[in-house]
C-alpha cells in the first residue's frame, strides 16, 4: 500500500466531514472525485481565517453547549410523572435526537481549531481523529434525518388534534407514537446505511512522509455514477426537502387554525366541545407552541437547504468556477452551521411558552436546591393547589384539576375560615358535597400504591389526602 498525501491536509476535508453530517452524507467527498482536482485545497486558508474561527471555533461551540444544556433540561422536565402524555413522548424523543448533531459539530470544531495545530505530529491522534470523525459523522447524519421526520410527526399529530379531535382520541395515542418513532428510526438508518461501507484502510503522509497515519477508504460502490448522480440527491430529497415541504404545508394550516382560535377567544364564541375558558386557552397555547417550533425549523433549515442545493449545483461548473465560488461557499457553510445548531437547541425556549413546563422546572429546582423542608412543602402545595381549574398539559387532553380553592386556606386542624358577613352570627358545618375529591388528578402526580415514605411528594400528598378523607368534619369558625 503506497503512502499518499492527504488531499487537503486537515483543512477543508475536516469541515467537509463535519459538513457531511449536515448535508446528509459524504456529498463533498464524492464531488472531489468528480472534479479534476480537489478545490478544497484552495479553501483551506479561508477556513483558517478569523471569520471562520469566530463563527465555527467560538460561536458554534458555545451554541452547541447551550443547545445540549437546553435538551437535557427538556429531558428532565418532560420525563416527570405528571408530564407524561402522547405529545411529551414525541418531544422527549426529539430531545434525544437533538443531542447528537450539536455534539458532533462541537467536537469537530474543537479538534480542528484547538487540538489539531498542537498535535499534528502525533500519528496516533491523527489516526483516531480521522476514523472516529468518519463514523460519528454518519451517526449524526442518522439522527439529523431522524430529527427532521420527528418534527413532521409532531406537527401532524397536532394538526389532527386541531382538525379532527375525535379521530385524535382514537389514533393519536402513545402506542401509535411509539410505532411511528420506530418506523422513522429504521428509515433513517436505512437511508444512511451505505455511508458505513468502508472497504480498506488508507495510509496518509504529512511532513514529506515523516508522519504517517491511517484512515478509512470508502467502498468502490460509493464512487460510481449511480451514487453520485442518483443516490445522494435522492437521500437529500428524502431527508431534508420532503420534511421541509410537509412542515411548510402544516404550518399554513396551523396558522389558519391559530388565527381562528384567537378570534374566537377574543369574542368568546368558540364553538367546540370545550367547557371552559381554561381549556380554550390551552388549545390556543399548544397550537402556538407547535407553530413556533415549525417557524424556527423552517427558517434554520432554509439556510441549510439553500447550501445543499448550492453544493449540488456547483458540481456542474468547471474547475475555475468552483475556485471562484469557494469563498462564498465557506461563508455560507459557517452561517448554516450556526443556524442548524440554533435549531437543535431552540426547543427549550419554545417549550417555555407552556406554563406547566415553567412551573414544573421551578418546582423541582425549588425542591433540589432548598434545604429547608418547610419551604419545599410550601412550594409543592402552592404549585398544585394554586388554581381551581388547571389544564396545562402539552397535548391539551389531560384531566382538569378539580381542587377546590378553599383547600388552600384550610388550617392544620381542618378548620376553613370564611370571610363572610354571616360568620359572626351562624356557624354551620361544611357539607362533604361542597368539596370535590380530585382522585383522577391525584393519580397523575402520585402513585397510590407507593410505600416510599421519603418520596419527594409523599409527605405533602399524605396531608392532602387526610384533609380530603375528613372533609365532612370541616366547619366554619
Amino acid at each position: 500500500m503506497n503512502c499518499s498525501e492527504d488531499p487537503s491536509r486537515f483543512g477543508e476535508n475536516d469541515f467537509r466531514s463535519s459538513f457531511a453530517f449536515w448535508t446528509l452524507g459524504v456529498i463533498s467527498v464524492i464531488l472531489s472525485f468528480l472534479a479534476n482536482a480537489d478545490p478544497s485545497r484552495f479553501g483551506e486558508n479561508d477556513f483558517r481565517s478569523s471569520f471562520a474561527f469566530w463563527t465555527l471555533g467560538v460561536i458554534s461551540v458555545i451554541l452547541s453547549f447551550l443547545a445540549n444544556a437546553g435538551n437535557l433540561i427538556n429531558l428532565f422536565v418532560l420525563t416527570r410523572r405528571h408530564m407524561r402524555s402522547t405529545m411529551t413522548t414525541l418531544l422527549v424523543t426529539l430531545a434525544w435526537a437533538d443531542l447528537v448533531p450539536p455534539t458532533v459539530v462541537s467536537l469537530n470544531n474543537i479538534l480542528f481549531y484547538y487540538f489539531l495545530p498542537h498535535m499534528n505530529n502525533s500519528s496516533t491522534f491523527l489516526t483516531i481523529h480521522i476514523i472516529t470523525r468518519s463514523l460519528f459523522n454518519v451517526l449524526a447524519n442518522i439522527f439529523t434525518t431522524f430529527s427532521n421526520w420527528l418534527i413532521v410527526l409532531i406537527t401532524t399529530f397536532r394538526l389532527i388534534v386541531v382538525k379532527k379531535p375525535l379521530v385524535a382520541k382514537n389514533y393519536c395515542n402513545r402506542r401509535t407514537a411509539r410505532h411511528a418513532i420506530i418506523i422513522i428510526l429504521i428509515l433513517s438508518i436505512f437511508i444512511s446505511f451505505p455511508l458505513f461501507l468502508y472497504t480498506s484502510i488508507r495510509i496518509y503522509c504529512t511532513n514529506n512522509g515523516q508522519i504517517k497515519y491511517y484512515g478509512l477508504e470508502l467502498s468502490s460502490i460509493l464512487h460510481r455514477k449511480f451514487f453520485s448522480h442518483l443516490f445522494y440527491p435522492t437521500m437529500v430529497i428524502i431527508s431534508l426537502l420532503i420534511p421541509w415541504l410537509i412542515c411548510f404545508l402544516i404550518w399554513l394550516f396551523l396558522m389558519r387554525a391559530l388565527h381562528s382560535a384567537q378570534i374566537q377567544l377574543t369574542t368568546k364564541t368558540m364553538n367546540t366541545t370545550f367547557t371552559n375558558d381554561r381549556k380554550q386557552d390551552t388549545y390556543f397555547r399548544i397550537t402556538l407552541m407547535i407553530v413556533c417550533v415549525l417557524s424556527v425549523y423552517m427558517v434554520c433549515r432554509s439556510v441549510h437547504l439553500f447550501e445543499v442545493i448550492y453544493l449540488l449545483i456547483t458540481q456542474l461548473f468547471n474547475f475555475q468556477q468552483q475556485i471562484y465560488f469557494e469563498q462564498i461557499r465557506m461563508k455560507l457553510f459557517c452561517i448554516s452551521n450556526i443556524m442548524l445548531t440554533i435549531n437543535h437547541g431552540a426547543n427549550f425556549y419554545i417549550y417555555s411558552i407552556n406554563p406547566k413546563f415553567r412551573l414544573t422546572l421551578k418546582l423541582y429546582l425549588t425542591y433540589y436546591f432548598r434545604r429547608c423542608r418547610i419551604k419545599r412543602r410550601r412550594a409543592f402545595t402552592l404549585f398544585h393547589l394554586r388554581r381551581k381549574n388547571t389544564n396545562d398539559s402539552l397535548d391539551g387532553l389531560s384531566v382538569p384539576n378539580d381542587f377546590h380553592r378553599s383547600l388552600m386556606f384550610t388550617s392544620p386542624n381542618g378548620i376553613t375560615p370564611r370571610n363572610d358577613n354571616n360568620n359572626n352570627n351562624n356557624n354551620k358545618v361544611l357539607y362533604p358535597k361542597t368539596i370535590r375529591k380530585p382522585q383522577k388528578y391525584l393519580n397523575q402526580f402520585v402513585d397510590p400504591n407507593s410505600n416510599n415514605e421519603n418520596s419527594e411528594k409523599s409527605y405533602v400528598w399524605r396531608e392532602i389526602e387526610q384533609r380530603l378523607k375528613h372533609s365532612h368534619r370541616y366547619h366554619y369558625q
